[in-house]
């Protein structure tokens, strides 16, 4: 992964090993990034596995401003494949904005994951990872953060408002 982006920086795991996972994710929230870099936040929202799904994403600057908020229904898919999707779409519609240093924060595990190794364990997905991947491109440096749905509070409003259309 490190050969595909110059500067990849990949952080540990919040709360890798930790006793008290419950308190870890009590006290989990969405920090601004660093001086210099926009932080793309991205969730996926399903009534059911599959159902009805929505998708969300937003940008933020190293002040902690919102840039963007993007929200919109996807139809009747499975969850992981609604975090992808968020993913994607907050992608595109911050590729052309200028920003070579991002920070891409979800609260899916499995999609962090599969940023980090460039695969995903669900085959059927892998196409739209692949997406994801070469998208990526277009940023100088990236790094890849999974934070718990307590810290993606904002984010996950806005999917569950896809969700609602």
């Amino acid at each position: 992964m490190r050969g595909r982006w110059f500067g990849l920086r990949i952080p540990p795991f919040v709360g890798i090993g930790s006793s008290n996972n419950q308190e870890l994710r009590n006290s989990c929230k969405c920090k601004a990034p660093k001086r210099g870099w926009f932080k793309l936040n991205f969730d996926g929202a399903s009534r059911g596995n599959p159902g009805p799904t929505g998708i969300g994403c937003c940008l933020h600057d190293e002040d902690e401003k919102e840039l963007a908020r993007e929200s919109k229904p996807i139809g009747h898919v499975s969850n992981n494949r609604a975090e992808i999707l968020a993913l994607i779409e907050g992608l595109l519609l911050f590729q052309n904005k200028g920003i070579r240093k991002l920070a891409i924060e979800g609260d899916s595990a499995i999609i962090i994951n599969g940023l980090r190794n460039g695969s995903l364990s669900n085959w059927k997905l892998n196409a739209l990872l692949d997406r994801a991947l070469s998208l990526l491109k277009n940023f100088k440096k990236l790094t890849f953060n999974h934070i718990y749905r307590e810290g993606n509070s904002r984010v996950d409003e806005t999917a569950n408002a896809g969700v609602d259309g």
